[in-house]
C-alpha cells in the first residue's frame, strides 16, 4: 500500500471510528447515570416520606396509615420498599407480596444506589439508606421498576445508533471528497513532469503546495545542475575536437610530405604513424558528428521518434551529402516517448552512421510498437522495435556476433573501428533490451534488430552521453 491518499483515508477512517465508538460508550454511560440519578432523586423523597411517617417506640416501629402512596398496596406494582431494625426486615410493602428486598448492611448516614433483580424478572433501581430515629438504627430500601425506562431508553439508542450510523459513512464519504481535492493539486505537478520528459519545460513551475514545494526547488535546483554540466561537457567534447583537429591535419599532412626518399624501415615506422593519426582523426569526426546528431536539448528530455528520426536522419545526409543515399523511414503511429532523448539518438545514430558507410544507395529504418495483452486485459508487455537494414554487400554468420565487441572491424578500408556498434551494444543492455545481427532478406546487407521494453527505458535514470 504505497498510496499516501490511501494512507491517509485508512488513518483518519480509523479515528473517526474510535472517535465514534468512544462517544457512543460516553453516550450510553452518560444516559444511565443521568437516569439513575433522577429516579433515585424521586426515591429519595420517597424515603423522606417514609421516615416522616413512621412511628418509633421502644424497640418497634410502626407506619402511619394514610401517608404512602396507594401505589404500593398493587401487587408487583414496581415500587417497593421494606423497612428494617438493625438489618432485620420488620416493614414491608403489600406490592411485594411474599417477596422482599435485600437491604446491605449500612452505617448510619450511608446511602447506596444500585441496580437489583425484583418480582416477576422486573429490573429495579434500589436505594438503601441508614437512619438512626429515638435511638433505633433504621435501614429503607426504596426500589422502582425500570422496565418502562429501559424501553423508552433502548428506543433512543436505536434512534442514536442509527444516526451516527449516518453520521460515519457521511464523514467518511466527506472526507474521501476533500482527501481527493487535495490531491488533485498534485495532478499538474505529474503533468508538468511529463511535459520536462518531453522536453516542453526546462523545469518544474512552482506554483505548487506548499508541502512539497521544497521537493520541486530541489529537483529544478538538481536540473540546472545537470544542464549546466551536460553543457560544459558537450562544450568541452567540442572544444578538445576542434582544438586537436587542425594539429592532426598538419601532422599528417607533415607525414605525407615525408613519406618518400627514406629508407623502408622508417618508411614503415611513417606509415604506421599515419594510420594512428588517421584513426585519432576518425574519432575526432565521429565525436563532432555525435555533437552535431545530439544537438541541444534537456538532459530529462524522453525520445520522440515521430520527432526525432526524421531531424536525425537529416543531419546525417548532410554529414554523407557527397554519396545518393535514399533512406525510407517507416515509424509506428503508436509509439511513444522513450528512452534518455541523447541515448537514443546515439543509438539509432551510430546504426545509421553505420549503414550510410556499408550501404550502396537505399537504408530502411522502421520503429513498430509491439503490445501483449495477459488474460485481465491489461498490458503485459510494451516494447519498442527498430530496425535499420541497408543494401550493402552483407557480412558472413560467422562474423556477424564479433561487430559487438569493441574495437572490432571488418573492413579497414571503410572509416570507423567497431565502436559505433560497441556502444550501441551497451546502450541496449543498460536499458535490458536485445540486439540481432543479421543480413536482410529484402536489400541484402546487414540488418540490425533492436527490442527494447518502454516500461523499463522509462524507468532508466542512466545516460550514456
Amino acid at each position: 500500500m504505497n498510496s499516501l491518499e490511501h494512507r491517509l483515508h485508512i488513518g483518519l477512517s480509523i479515528s473517526l471510528l474510535l472517535l465514534f465508538a468512544l462517544l457512543w460508550f460516553l453516550g450510553q454511560k452518560s444516559m444511565d447515570d443521568l437516569t439513575h440519578e433522577f429516579v433515585g432523586s424521586r426515591l429519595d423523597h420517597d424515603i423522606e416520606s417514609l421516615l416522616a411517617a413512621l412511628e418509633v417506640n421502644t424497640d418497634t416501629i410502626s407506619l402511619k396509615k394514610g401517608k404512602m402512596s396507594p401505589v404500593y398496596q398493587q401487587p408487583f406494582s414496581g415500587h417497593y420498599f421494606v423497612i428494617a431494625i438493625n438489618n432485620t426486615p420488620v416493614i414491608q410493602s403489600r406490592s411485594l407480596w411474599d417477596q422482599s428486598l435485600i437491604i446491605p448492611t449500612l452505617k448510619t448516614g450511608e446511602r447506596i444506589l444500585n441496580v437489583s433483580d425484583g418480582p416477576t424478572d422486573q429490573k429495579l433501581l434500589q436505594i438503601s439508606m441508614a437512619f438512626n430515629k429515638n435511638g433505633l438504627n433504621i435501614s429503607i430500601a426504596l426500589a422502582e421498576d425500570l422496565s418502562a425506562i429501559n424501553i423508552q431508553k433502548l428506543k433512543f439508542k436505536k434512534y442514536f445508533f442509527i444516526l451516527s450510523l449516518i453520521g460515519l459513512v457521511l464523514l467518511l464519504f466527506i472526507q474521501r471528497i476533500i482527501l481527493r481535492l487535495s490531491f488533485k493539486h498534485l495532478e499538474p505537478v505529474f503533468s508538468n513532469i511529463k511535459y520536462l520528459e518531453e522536453g516542453e519545460i526546462l523545469k518544474l513551475p512552482e506554483n505548487v503546495p506548499s508541502e512539497i514545494l521544497p521537493l520541486v526547488q530541489e529537483v529544478n535546483h538538481l536540473l540546472i545542475l545537470l544542464e549546466k554540466r551536460l553543457e560544459r561537457s558537450r562544450n568541452a567534447l567540442g572544444n578538445l575536437s576542434h582544438a586537436l583537429k587542425s594539429p592532426l591535419n598538419l601532422l599528417f599532412q607533415y607525414l605525407h610530405e615525408h613519406s618518400d626518399g627514406i629508407d623502408e624501415n622508417r618508411h614503415s615506422n611513417l606509415i604506421n604513424a599515419k594510420k594512428q593519426v588517421e584513426r585519432i582523426n576518425q574519432l575526432i569526426n565521429r565525436e563532432l558528428k555525435r555533437g552535431r546528431i545530439a544537438g541541444k536539448g534537456s538532459s530529462t528530455q524522453r525520445f520522440n521518434a515521430l520527432k526525432e528520426i526524421p531531424d536525425l536522419i537529416s543531419v546525417v545526409k548532410q554529414i554523407y551529402s557527397h554519396r545518393d543515399l535514399k533512406i525510407n523511414v517507416s515509424i509506428d503511429k503508436t509509439v511513444t516517448n522513450f528512452g534518455d532523448r541523447e541515448d537514443m539518438l546515439e543509438l539509432i545514430g551510430n546504426l545509421l552512421d553505420n549503414a550510410c558507410k556499408w550501404a550502396n544507395n537505399k537504408i530502411n529504418v522502421i520503429v513498430t510498437r509491439e503490445i501483449e495483452m495477459d488474460s485481465s486485459q491489461s498490458i503485459e508487455s510494451n516494447k519498442i522495435n527498430i530496425t535499420i537494414e541497408d543494401d550493402g554487400s552483407g557480412i558472413e554468420e560467422d562474423q556477424l556476433a564479433l561487430l559487438t565487441h569493441r574495437g572490432i572491424r571488418l573492413d579497414e578500408s571503410i572509416d570507423g573501428y567497431g565502436l559505433g556498434l560497441s556502444i550501441v551494444n551497451d546502450i541496449v543492455k543498460l536499458y535490458a533490451g536485445t540486439i540481432e545481427l543479421t543480413n536482410s532478406s529484402t536489400l541484402g546487407g546487414m540488418q540490425v534488430n533492436i527490442t527494447i521494453d518502454i516500461n523499463l527505458s522509462q524507468s532508466t535514470p542512466i545516460s550514456m552521453t
